[in-house]
């Protein structure tokens, strides 16, 4: 067995503090890991029971930090990682991948430009950058958005798991003002009209000062990874002006996919 210096420590302890050190060990071990581990060989290498390990890393799938290879089930980090410090990595200028497209795009809408990513339950700001002609910020990174009734949110959810998008329209959809959609059949054909056309339009739905146009961003294996988006005033949400934007949010999407090849 490989030892692990943080092993004889935590296994002295008890309750939830163990618990917590634990899933940490895992996150540890997999980010140590040049490729995704199978819960034995996690076992293994941290020291504790394989149905132990097994317990933690389900609670980590639900939460998105850690996440199953589709093909092996082995086990690798997940973007829940990414989310949880997506406050942190806006100051650490790590996002490079993204950025410049971002930019590239604010300065040719004029309007605000961001990345976004589905953490279980909502969209998440990753990045943003304000166009010449925004008015005010949007879109900050860490910034929140519903599911429901945001563009990024829509996208994004339109591509989650069947049983995901049930749930989601199963539960509770606040109404945020007369445009938000909040029956559970509308909008189930909005996000399976947004996934079939490839971009989602938010026509005011939580805030009515807001608009956006949402498209997603494609990882090398083709997985949906993120969303590349631009919010508009609504006064300025015309219909030529949608047309022109869907175009440029589209091809940024694509621009970005590609980059990550």
């Amino acid at each position: 067995m490989i030892e692990n210096p943080a092993t004889s420590r935590i296994e002295t302890r008890s309750g939830t503090v163990g618990a917590v050190e634990h899933a940490i060990a895992i996150l540890h071990c997999l980010s140590g890991s040049p490729e995704p581990l199978g819960i034995n060989e996690i076992a293994r290498r941290i020291g504790l029971h394989k149905s132990s390990i097994s317990r933690l890393v389900a609670t980590l799938v639900a939460a998105r930090l850690v996440e199953r290879d589709t093909a092996s089930a082995r086990i690798k980090l997940g973007p829940g990682l990414v989310l949880l410090a997506a406050p942190v990595l806006a100051e650490l200028h790590i996002k490079d991948l993204v950025r410049p497209a971002l930019e590239d795009l604010a300065v040719r809408s004029g309007e605000t430009a961001s990345y976004n990513m589905w953490d279980g339950r909502e969209a998440v700001t990753i990045e943003q950058v304000p166009g010449p002609g925004a008015v005010r910020i949007f879109s900050e990174p860490g910034r929140r958005d519903p599911g429901h009734c945001t563009a990024c949110g829509k996208i994004l959810l339109a591509h989650e798991p069947e049983d995901v998008i049930e749930a989601h329209c199963a539960g509770a959809l606040e109404r945020f003002n007369e445009r938000t959609i909040t029956d559970p059949a509308a909008l189930r054909l909005e996000l399976a009209t947004s996934r079939q056309r490839g971009y989602a339009l938010n026509f005011g739905e939580l805030d009515s000062e807001i608009s956006a146009i949402s498209a997603v961003s494609h990882d090398a294996q083709g997985k949906v990874v993120g969303s590349i988006t631009v919010t508009v005033p609504s006064y300025r949400f015309t219909q030529e002006r949608q047309e022109d934007l869907i175009a440029m949010v589209v091809e940024t999407a694509r621009r970005v996919s590609r980059r990550r090849d």
